[in-house]
């Protein structure tokens, strides 16, 4: 092996020793096997060893290397400067890991997969048993960064974690990564797994695989294992002892704040092997987390959180909530599939569930099929939604005596009002003075019709020298114009205007106008002429769909000159199948984009988006 080209020096606390790594910069693949020299020292830096952060070369085969440099006696840590370091899968099929390696990443330091690579990082495991794998692997600061695009599909980093024990993931970025078919962290046959105040976004899901967790807790078997490492062997023991904390499961989100990618299922596992001769999943902390719209799960047994033979499971202190996506069949289901298994101490305590409207039930316990469930504890719960006719657990096949249901407490939120009624708007804000002299009365027919109030129009050119400003329509008993200084001084540049009421009388057509979005801006008439909508065109569009997202209903579509009524959310269809009739195309007004409508059973519009 040749001389190195640098010589790195360090010293560490405690006594010192010298390492010697290398730094080869703009050498090829060949010269870079050659470069990496093993030693006794315990840190080193992956720029140093090879490794190059341009987003452009292949890092997979450098980092091999440089593990494959040290043994497990060394008990190395790889330290990952800032910068983003690319992985494909041309080279290499996989990285493969050894006990006792920690890998420490800088702030602003990226593993990044693009262009539909998927990249494991496998924990062999060369023997059976719970000591036939690896132990001592932490990883630190990292993030794992892909992408999803339609022509190459999902990117993938996955930890395939087999027979190992004391592995640790502190403060880690999952993103954007996870495999359609699979998981960001597989923890099979394996124990002493802990996963820490960490970061998990983004599950492109196919829509066959959509049950399927960030987190899969499972047995030693080759259908659990999201890689097959050649030398592995298989045992069916289950995982245990894995603790889930303060960690965040968070969907994609479009510049506008829609979901764009939901969350990932945070945990779980959905199958029992050998029949569960080896043992049962056990001792699973899933503590102080937070979930936001996770992927809907619409059949009656679907579950955000799912687990089937299990004991010692305790999912406490997390909050669970949804804001753009829409309720699944069940949040968290608990099932015994097997008459030989029993299963006990399942404590779900403390835990926050914020507009989550299941359609069948939060919590479900179905041992209909099972061997026994006992020890149950469901307390100390908090339940935030509008609808108070959702069962909050239920079991299947068990006795009262197996489960305590206690100080759990549902807390109603107030539905807003929509726009106001026809009266008020005969209420002038502010005094009348001298200046304003009330009209009388002099239409004989007059027509109003309210909508939602944030829909907008933009004012045409000149309106401020063409048009006036009413405190009502003219013609309307107490009517009067405001001069032109009080009337146009609040009016925006932008030229946008909130509308919230339409009228039709002897006098014309007008419209109720503010020029702030805040509902108690003042109110103003002004001819419908003044005013232009977005242009809206429709066409016959049949499908059968199941919404997914929670997404506000219209009478109209959003911004129709006629003016839309709100008509309550996506979330009270249910999981139920839609018809669509319509679709309508909404070009907007403010910047020319636009959005898609659809007619959902022939009575409201809501985004198309809400099904996809």
């Amino acid at each position: 092996m040749g001389k190195p080209s640098r010589i790195m020096l360090g010293l560490l606390a405690l006594g010192t020793v010298v390492g010697v790594g290398l730094t080869q910069f703009g050498t090829s693949n060949s010269q870079m096997n050659q470069a990496v020299v093993a030693h006794a020292a315990k840190t080193v830096n992956a720029k140093n060893q090879g490794m190059v952060a341009d987003s452009k070369t292949d890092n997979a085969p450098i980092l091999q290397r440089i593990i494959n440099a040290f043994s497990a006696d060394d008990n190395v840590t790889i330290h990952v400067p800032k910068g983003t370091y690319l992985f494909t899968n041309d080279q290499l099929k996989a990285i493969v890991l050894h006990s006792n390696i920690t890998f420490d990443f800088d702030d602003g330091a990226v593993f990044q997969i693009k262009n539909g690579d998927r990249m494991p990082f496998v924990y062999p495991s060369p023997k059976a048993g719970y000591d036939g794998g690896i132990s001592n692997v932490t990883w630190n600061n990292a993030t794992f960064k892909g992408d999803y695009n339609k022509t190459d599909g999902q990117s993938v980093f996955v930890q395939s974690i087999h027979h190992a024990k004391n592995v640790n993931f502190n403060g880690c970025t999952f993103d954007n990564a996870e495999s359609p078919t699979g998981h960001y962290i597989d923890i099979d046959g394996s124990h002493n797994v802990n996963i820490k105040d960490s970061t998990f976004t983004g599950f492109n899901a196919n829509t066959d695989f959509d049950y399927k967790e960030a987190i899969q807790v499972d047995y030693s078997n080759t259908k659990a294992m999201s890689y097959h490492q050649s030398g592995d062997k298989y045992d069916n023991l289950p995982s245990y002892d894995v603790t889930v904390d303060g960690n965040k499961f968070i969907p994609l989100s479009s510049a506008s704040g829609s979901v764009k990618s939901f969350a990932p299922n945070p945990i779980g596992q959905h199958v029992v092997y050998g029949k569960g001769a080896g043992g049962i999943i056990h001792d699973i902390h899933f503590t102080n987390n937070y979930v936001q719209d996770a992927k809907p799960l619409l059949d009656d047994d679907g579950a955000n959180i799912h687990f089937v033979c299990v004991s010692d499971l305790y999912i406490s202190n997390n909050t669970f909530e949804n804001k753009g996506a829409l309720g699944s069949g069940n949040y968290i289901r608990i099932f015994n599939t097997s008459a030989l298994v029993k299963m006990s101490n399942i404590q779900i305590t403390n835990n926050n569930f914020v507009n989550l409207d299941p359609n069948n039930r939060y919590i479900y316990f179905d041992n209909s099929k099972g061997g026994g469930i006992t020890g149950v504890k469901v307390t100390g719960n908090k339940i935030t939604s509008a609808k108070s006719n959702i069962p909050f657990v239920l079991d299947n096949g068990m006795s009262s005596s197996d489960i305590t249901i206690s100080k759990n407490t549902n807390n109603k939120s107030t539905k807003v009002s929509g726009s106001a009624d026809v009266k008020n708007t005969a209420k002038l804000q502010g005094k009348l003075t001298g200046t304003y002299k009330g009209g009388k009365k002099t239409n004989k027919k007059e027509t109003y019709v309210s909508g939602y109030n944030g829909q907008y129009a933009k004012l045409a050119t000149n309106a401020a020298k063409k048009y006036g400003l009413y405190s009502h329509i003219r013609g309307h008993a107490g009517w009067y114009l405001f001069n032109k200084k009080d009337g146009w001084a609040k009016a925006k540049k932008s030229g946008i205007v909130y509308v919230d009421m339409r009228a039709t009388a002897d006098s014309g057509k007008w419209y109720r106008i503010r020029f702030s979005s805040n509902t108690s801006a003042r109110k103003y008439w002004i001819r419908a002429s003044a005013l232009k909508f977005d242009k809206i065109t429709y066409e016959t569009y049949e499908k059968t769909l199941n919404p997914i997202k929670k997404y506000t209903m219209y009478t109209k579509v959003f911004d129709d000159p006629d003016l839309a009524k709100l008509a309550g959310t996506t979330a009270d269809l249910g999981s139920k199948s839609v018809e669509i009739t319509k679709r309508a195309r909404r070009v907007s007004v403010l910047n020319g984009k636009t959005s898609t409508y659809y007619l959902v059973n022939g009575k409201y519009w809501t985004r198309a988006l809400a099904f996809y």
